[in-house]
């Protein structure tokens, strides 16, 4: 921006000279004896920001010069110089040039500084406009990008629970941007008495994300009504990732099986925290671990049958529950959300996920969160 150039055209070598000796301490100056050297030079250069041409020359007008530039340089503030005062010329130049000023000879060198003083600022001013103007364009581009990012989101993910007789299912999902890398997921086949829980988190954050959560969800609907196991169902999904889309993306995701007739659970895992089981007031951590989705082919993944007995409380979260810092950078971590887990346990589920997000609120206070915090949780009360 401090590099700006004034262009002066005149066919008169006393009248370039003359120009050049006005501005040449403040700017640099470039000096063109015609048009069609204008219009070289004006090529060549970049930051012109002022031109100043004469009217009378021989091979074009100073209008015209200045109607040719308008395309190459729409923000450049143009100056015609003549010899007479001549309206009609007047006219066009303002019309058709966009002309900041019309000067006749001769000119007074403080009085053309002056003008081309302001001119630069007027030059600046446009350029601060342009750019405003293309970073508005840019954002509300980027908002409409998130509102269909939400708009996918809000499709693949759960409005609500099911509704089990016999359990509690709640679910506390929180982005931290506008769409978020978490994803979860139900099915409940009332013939089969299955009910079929998925959680996961999608490397990455915002739109990317979301999206490549939206591909996963879509094949997880399709496997979870062929009635596969959670272990079968991780490997499927895995081989397909892998073969058809190579990304940068992974996905970690926690996959179980319920009879809840029964309370007989299985649990597949691929890189998602291990799950807490509550049981008369003990929390344990059921350790079965897997390589996420997406990364490595040809992946089998181990299952973990326990049992659901009535009372028990189950509960999954992403890594973004313990990983939340605050101010001063220390991490939530699992002693402290384990702990939140035991002391909260005796509260409905829904009552209990709220009250293990708002303990995560209070740790961080005001530091900005870096990841998504899903809680899911699954009590058996009867």
């Amino acid at each position: 921006m401090e590099d700006l150039k004034i262009l002066v055209v005149d066919d008169e070598t006393g009248n370039l000279q003359k120009l050049r000796r006005t501005f040449v301490d403040r700017y640099p100056v470039l000096v063109a004896g015609s048009g069609r050297e204008a219009l070289e030079l004006i090529r060549k250069n970049d930051g012109i920001a002022v031109i100043i041409a004469d009217q009378r020359m021989p091979d074009m007008t100073g209008v015209e010069l200045l109607r040719q530039t308008l395309e190459v340089l729409p923000d450049a503030i143009q100056i015609i110089l003549t010899g007479y005062t001549d309206v009609d010329v007047l006219m066009e130049a303002i019309n058709s040039c966009k002309v900041f000023r019309y000067v006749v000879k001769p000119w007074d060198p403080p009085d053309l500084l002056m003008t081309v003083e302001r001119g630069v600022e007027a030059y600046r001013l446009a350029l601060e406009n342009a750019k405003f103007r293309k970073e508005l364009i840019r954002r509300e581009r980027l908002a409409r990008e998130l509102e269909i990012a939400r708009e996918i989101q809000r499709y693949i993910l759960p409005p609500c629970c099911p509704d089990l007789a016999g359990y509690e299912i709640a679910i506390e999902y929180h982005p931290a941007r506008e769409v978020g890398g978490d994803l979860y997921d139900f099915d409940w086949d009332r013939e089969a008495g299955l009910l079929q829980i998925a959680i996961g988190d999608v490397s990455g954050k915002s739109i990317p994300a979301a999206l490549y959560g939206a591909v996963f969800s879509g094949q997880l609907r399709t496997l979870f009504a062929q009635s596969m196991s959670p272990a079968e169902i991780l490997g499927r999904v895995n081989s397909s990732l892998i073969a058809r889309y190579q990304v940068s993306n992974y996905i970690a995701v926690a996959c179980m099986r319920i009879q809840p007739q029964r309370g007989a659970c299985v649990l597949a895992n691929s890189g998602m925290p291990f799950p807490y089981l509550v049981c008369r007031g003990e929390v344990t951590r059921l350790r079965v671990s897997g390589v996420p989705l997406g990364l490595l082919e040809g992946t089998f993944y181990d299952e973990f049958p326990f049992q659901l007995e009535k009372g028990d409380l189950l509960v999954l979260a992403s890594d973004g529950a313990t990983d939340a810092m605050n101010p001063s950078g220390k991490m939530y971590d699992e002693h402290r959300f384990i702990e939140s887990i035991r002391r909260h346990a005796s509260e409905g589920a829904r009552q209990f996920t709220q009250s293990l997000y708002q303990a995560i609120c209070e740790f961080t206070q005001s530091a900005d969160v870096n990841d998504d915090i899903t809680i899911l949780a699954l009590r058996r009360t009867a």
